[in-house]
This record gives structure tokens, C-alpha cells and sequence, in this order.
């Protein structure tokens, strides 16, 4: 194994990083590594991660062995940096250990709360399977719909009837909004959030699935494993999941349904801090687009979390979502101040639909893992990776 990852809350200089990377390779020759060769490499856009990479002639069961030696650290992930490095090394193989151990912490409480407030709008395809698999991990509901026409709203309501963890209301509470207006809607979460008494609180999309960073540990184990390690503010990668086909039929769950993504690539995808620990005063997020979680001593995981996005699912789905129910509501006033510019591309010509030889296929975390690790963890462009408006390619 060939490397490792340093992710960090605020990314250190460049003095820093040569530092740490001139003392691994030191005292990776100490511990019998022999050769090692230093190749330093800062992240191409701003991040919260650094990378290292000393490049080692030893095998995987060799670090394992180094990290069972010295207990303070664990193999956390194992894969390949797939485009990020130049010449012979585009596809260094990367091994991340770390203190932070998921089974190292005692188990999550019962009494551990968390709730995931989710603002819904013509849903209904999906809000059902959503309640379900946060539900399925005790993870508390508070639904906001915005005046849905299809059976969102009914859905909803007949799930919460029969579980006292699901809330639903309407915002406005009055009467349908002529528009939508976000910052609206998500002070509207501020409130909710603010006065839960959670633990932990997500602001949830209804076509979104979230997972922590590590393959086999739930979101609510997760978020109580960052608690422990002292963090209060969880960040996201961004995958946009995509059709290339029309078999989507409204049913079913959406992370066996769709394998094939991209990495979001707008400026926003690159700041997704979407859970947090309520404090004291209301921590701020409306004026962001919900982006960005503002609150004093705020402590961000280092790890992002994944936020799996399955914003079109069809064909008719696009066409019905983006020109009929989305472009014609988005409010004046916040698209004068350039939010709600993520569907300008699509027109009545747009076939919504993607191939396959645009996109990455999404199989398990592991194989994500072996082709894509930095990228996964740490959503950031590396030197020689597509910036955004480009295209990803498919691995190899």
C-alpha cells in the first residue's frame, strides 16, 4: 500500500503538509518500510483535506500490521486515488488509518435522538420508501410539505397516524405560497431544528438517501460515533444518481433502482454541512441555501458523510419536475440572487436521460473505494481530475 490521506477541519499550508509527509516517510523507514519516496500534492481547489502520499513497496497486510503494533490508529479505508496523481502514479493505491474507529465506541444509546426534518414537494414516489428507511433506523421525522398537488402530503399524514415518530405540517400554514421561496422554507427548519431537543438533527430531501462514511455503520450510529469523537457539524459528497433508462416506475427503493452518478459539480455541492448538534442559539443555515450550518464552535467532521441525490429518476419525471413544477415556481427574488440556476440547461428538447459512458457505476462502498477513494471522502478535485462543468468519466 502506497499512501495516505490527511483530511483536517481548515486545510494546513503547504509548510505543514511537507512537514507531516517528511515525518511519515521517516518514520515509515523506521518501522520497516524500507525505501519510502515522499510525493507531496495539495488539493487542487480549496477543501478540507491534504494529501500525503509515500509510496512503499509493502503489501495491505503489512499496514495492518503496522497499525495492530501501534494502537492509536486502524486501517479506516483502503483504495486507489483512480485520476488524481500524474504519470506512472494515477492510480496509487491509498491506505487511510486513523483514530477514529466506529467500533471502538460504546453502543449508541437508546435514548440518542435524531431528527431528520425533510421538505417535501410532489414526492409522492418516493416519500414513502424515505419515511421507512429512517424510520427503520429509529431516526425521529418531522416532514414540511410545501403544498404538494400529487400525494405526498396524504401519504405523509397516513404514515404519521400509525407512528408517533413522523410529524408532518404544510408551510406555509395557511395557504399554497405563489412560489417557491427557500429561504422562506428553510428558516422555517431553523425553527423546528431549534426547538426539537434532538441530539442530532438532518435537513432531508425526500429524494435523497444519506450514509456515513464507513460501509456497514447506519446514519444514526454514525452521527453518535462523531458525537464521541468530539464533532458537532457533519458535512456531505454530493452523488447525483441519474437515469439511462425510462424502467423507473414510481416504486421500489431508489439505491437498487439507479446505480450510475456523478459527482456534483456545482460550487454548491462542495459545501453540503447538513447536520448538525442543536446549540444553544439557533444555528444558521436559511441565508445559504441551506448549505452551510453556521454556528459558534462549530466542529466538522472530517469525514463526509454521502448524500446520495436522486433529483430525476425518468424521463417524465424530468420533463414533469423541471419544467412544469419547478422552473415556473422558483421566486423571482431568490433567483435574482443566482439560487435556483441547476435546472437553466434543461428546455422542452432536453431528453433527461444520461449514458452511461458519462457517469461512474456505483456498486458497493468498497468497489467505490478501489476506484474513487479521495474523491468519496473528501469531494475535492484533485490536480488532473474534471473541475466543475466538466464531464467525469466512467473508471477504469
Amino acid at each position: 500500500m502506497n499512501g495516505l490521506l490527511l483530511p483536517d477541519g481548515v486545510a494546513p499550508g503547504p509548510d505543514v503538509v511537507r512537514a507531516f509527509g517528511h515525518y511519515l516517510e521517516r518514520t515509515l523507514r523506521e518501522a520497516g518500510a524500507g525505501r519510502a519516496e515522499l510525493l507531496w500534492h495539495p488539493l487542487a481547489t480549496p477543501s478540507s483535506a491534504s494529501a500525503v502520499t509515500v509510496r512503499v513497496g509493502r503489501s495491505a497486510a503489512w499496514w495492518d500490521e503496522l497499525c495492530a503494533r501501534r494502537a492509536h490508529a486502524h486501517v479506516a479505508f483502503r483504495g486507489i486515488a483512480g485520476r488524481g496523481l500524474p504519470g506512472a502514479a494515477r492510480r496509487v493505491p491509498l491506505t487511510i488509518f486513523d483514530r477514529w474507529d466506529p467500533s471502538a465506541v460504546e453502543p449508541t444509546p437508546a435514548e440518542f435522538d435524531v431528527l431528520a426534518v425533510v421538505t417535501t414537494f410532489n414526492e409522492a414516489d418516493v416519500v414513502g420508501d424515505l419515511l421507512s428507511r429512517l424510520r427503520d433506523d429509529e431516526i425521529r421525522v418531522h416532514l414540511v410539505d410545501n403544498w404538494s398537488t400529487d400525494a405526498t402530503f396524504a401519504i405523509a399524514t397516513s404514515r404519521a397516524a400509525h407512528d408517533e415518530g413522523i410529524t408532518v405540517e404544510r408551510f406555509p400554514e395557511s395557504s399554497p405560497p405563489r412560489y417557491f421561496e427557500l429561504e422562506k422554507l428553510l428558516g422555517r427548519v431553523e425553527e423546528i431544528a431549534h426547538a426539537s431537543g434532538a441530539d442530532w438533527v438532518v435537513n432531508h430531501d425526500a429524494d435523497e438517501v444519506r450514509q456515513s462514511p464507513w460501509p456497514g455503520v447506519s446514519l444514526r450510529r454514525a452521527l453518535w460515533c462523531v458525537e464521541r469523537f468530539g464533532f458537532n457539524c457533519v458535512d456531505h459528497v454530493v452523488m447525483n444518481f441519474r437515469p439511462v433508462d425510462d424502467r423507473w416506475g414510481g416504486a421500489g427503493r431508489l439505491e437498487e433502482s439507479f446505480c450510475w452518478f456523478e459527482f456534483g459539480d456545482h460550487h454548491a455541492a462542495f459545501r453540503q454541512q447538513k447536520a448538525w448538534k442543536p446549540q444553544p442559539e439557533p444555528v444558521r443555515f436559511a441565508s445559504s441555501g441551506g448549505h452551510d450550518a453556521e454556528f459558534p464552535g462549530r466542529r466538522v467532521f472530517p469525514y463526509r458523510f454521502l448524500l446520495r441525490h436522486y433529483p430525476i429518476r425518468s424521463s417524465d419525471h424530468g420533463r414533469r419536475k423541471v419544467l412544469t413544477e419547478r422552473k415556473s415556481r422558483f421566486s423571482p427574488e431568490e433567483r435574482e440572487k443566482g439560487w435556483h440556476v441547476h435546472y437553466d440547461h434543461f428546455s422542452e428538447t432536453s431528453e433527461f436521460l444520461w449514458s452511461p459512458g458519462s457517469l461512474h457505476r456505483f456498486t458497493t462502498l468498497e468497489e467505490l473505494d478501489r476506484h474513487l477513494l479521495v474523491e468519496r471522502l473528501s469531494a475535492a478535485a484533485l490536480p488532473a481530475n474534471p473541475f466543475p462543468g466538466e464531464r467525469l468519466g466512467a473508471p477504469g
